[in-house]
């Protein structure tokens, strides 16, 4: 016969009678321990009256109640984006389970209206049946939905450019390439599309799991830029057309169709060549040799103790060699670009871009300069070698091999903007001590101003000041955002910059990277070499 009895309206389990009258059971411990041993194991065991009975001899129905029943909990709470909502649960101890309706209600009560997730719901509330009596637990319901931003214009190349060409040899009868074999000259005709704009969209409305819409931020709109032998489609304006037969030169957000010379060779027979286009060399250009155009400069060859400059872009498929020179001479090779220079190989030369400068195989005792990228080898992981010489600076650098296992003397800095940045820096820190020191000055006139007998002179020379605080301040805020940018720039720069080495590091190399140096003396595996809190430091590939 149970001890027991349950009181299903109350939650409550009795004790049938007072031990003191049965005589059963003899103690506390004794009780706790039946009652864990039976159908209300669960329920939340009332000591203090369990305590009560052993201790006094009189009966009463509060003493009686050992044991409630205690029902599951639910709880809501929204994160401070009110993008998420998560639901804890304290589990029943002999009571209710929370059911579906009771979430729901929860959830409503909360002011979450949006992104409730019910299968997720289910599943979190099924885990009712497999948690411990009493136990928290907790899990995201709802989600809001973020606002997705608007694409910005973009462009769509239409034809292929002379580098593209050159990039891609033509493949031969039984699956060989000729890399000197390079198909027609990529010309093109009045009206033939030269590139596409995709007009920018508007983005996607979130939405907070409290019902409140999330506007998105529209694309950025740009134009096709409309440059010399182009136009627009007079039936679609977001198409460029040509209007002009020559080559096609790709811009940012546009192209150009420059005239074009071709040739087998530069050399005494040629004579220097500039041009205001591009130039193709299907050949070499010999020693002592000087090309400067405006376009493009493609030279299928070699390049021998020659000088070529653009404001386009640059590819040599062979190479780039000059003479070894004392330490003082200039370079008897030069290439120089404000667009990408893409090259097969070079030594002794001095190359400089304004863009990322491609070595597609190595490069031996050369000067290297370039805005962004310098990669030596081909593809994802390069595996070219940088010899000797010195990398007068670049953001990133990434190769196979740096140095010689002779020790070669190599020297790389990167991150040197940072001295002219740092000098901006400097300027518009005193820029705005000057500003300060105005402010004060008109403060101060101001204030004596306005002491003065007031009369038509006192007010004028009042607006007149006001007036040139209101500068002052223009003056100030702007100035603020130019040394806020500058940090940014500064900042994104020691974050970003490194030399990436994937096969061999040896020894005779010297890193800058902004003001700090290192010189490194032994052979190292594969890693990278960046800025950390100022200081070089070397990150190693996990194995």
């Amino acid at each position: 016969m149970s001890l027991f009895r349950f009181d299903k309206d109350m939650g409550a389990v009795y004790l049938l009678s007072h031990p003191a009258e049965s005589g059963f059971p003899a103690s506390a411990s004794q009780l706790v321990e039946l009652l864990e041993q039976s159908e209300f194991a669960d329920f939340d065991i009332i000591h203090a009256n369990i305590g009560k009975l052993f201790t006094s001899k009189d009966a009463d129905n509060e003493s009686l109640v050992i044991a409630m029943a205690i029902s599951a909990e639910i709880s809501i709470r929204v994160d401070e984006n009110n993008m998420m909502a998560e639901a804890t649960i304290v589990t029943a101890r002999g009571g209710n389970l929370v059911s579906m309706d009771m979430a729901e209600q929860a959830l409503k009560d909360a002011g979450v209206k949006h992104g409730v997730n019910k299968t997720v719901l289910e599943q979190f509330l099924g885990q009712q049946f497999e948690q411990s009596p009493g136990e928290v637990y907790s899990a995201i319901v709802a989600h809001g939905r973020r606002a997705k931003n608007g694409d910005d214009a973009k462009f769509v190349r239409l034809c292929m450019t002379a580098q593209d060409r050159v990039l891609a040899p033509q493949a031969k009868d039984g699956g060989k390439v000729d890399m000197r074999d390079l198909g027609a000259i990529i010309t093109v005709k009045p009206g033939a599309p030269l590139m596409k704009r995709i007009p920018p969209t508007k983005g996607e409305t979130g939405y907070t799991v409290f019902g409140d819409v999330l506007e998105p931020k529209p694309g950025r709109d740009f134009e096709l830029q409309v440059l010399e032998g182009t136009k627009l489609d007079p039936n679609d304006p977001n198409i460029l057309v040509a209007d002009a037969k020559g080559v096609p030169v790709a811009v940012p957000r546009g192209m150009r169709v420059d005239d074009v010379l071709c040739y087998a060779n530069v050399d005494v027979s040629t004579g220097h060549i500039e041009f205001d286009g591009s130039v193709i060399v299907s050949g070499d250009v010999k020693e002592g040799m000087r090309i400067k155009a405006t376009g493009d400069v493609t030279v299928i060859g070699f390049v021998e103790c020659a000088f070529i400059e653009s404001t386009g872009a640059v590819t040599i498929l062979q190479g780039a060699i000059g003479r070894k020179r004392a330490d003082n001479d200039e370079f008897s090779c030069s290439i120089k670009a404000a667009r990408t220079i893409s090259i097969g190989y070079a030594q002794y030369a001095h190359i400089e871009t304004q863009q990322d400068l491609f070595v597609e195989r190595q490069a031996l005792h050369c000067d290297l300069s370039a805005v962004r990228l310098i990669r030596v080898g081909k593809g994802d992981t390069p595996r070219g070698k940088l010899i000797g010489g010195k990398v007068l600076n670049a953001l990133r650098i990434e190769t196979g091999e740096l140095g010689a296992p002779s020790g070669t003397r190599t020297r790389i800095a990167i991150a040197q903007n940072w001295f002219e940045l740092k000098e901006k820096q400097k300027e518009f820190k005193s820029f705005e001590k000057r500003l300060t020191e105005k402010v004060m000055e008109l403060s101060k006139a101001k204030a004596k101003a306005v002491k003065s007998p007031q009369s038509t002179k006192r007010d004028a020379f009042l607006k007149k000041l006001e007036e040139s605080e209101k500068q002052l301040n223009l003056h100030y805020q702007r100035n603020q955002r130019n040394i806020k940018i500058i940090q940014q720039k500064l900042s994104r720069l020691l974050h970003t910059c490194r030399v990436k080495v994937n096969e061999l590091m040896h020894p005779g190399i010297e890193v800058t990277i902004g003001k700090d140096s290192k010189q490194f003396t032994r052979i190292y595996p594969p890693h990278s070499v960046k800025l950390d809190e100022g200081k070089i430091t070397q990150q190693f590939n996990a194995q």
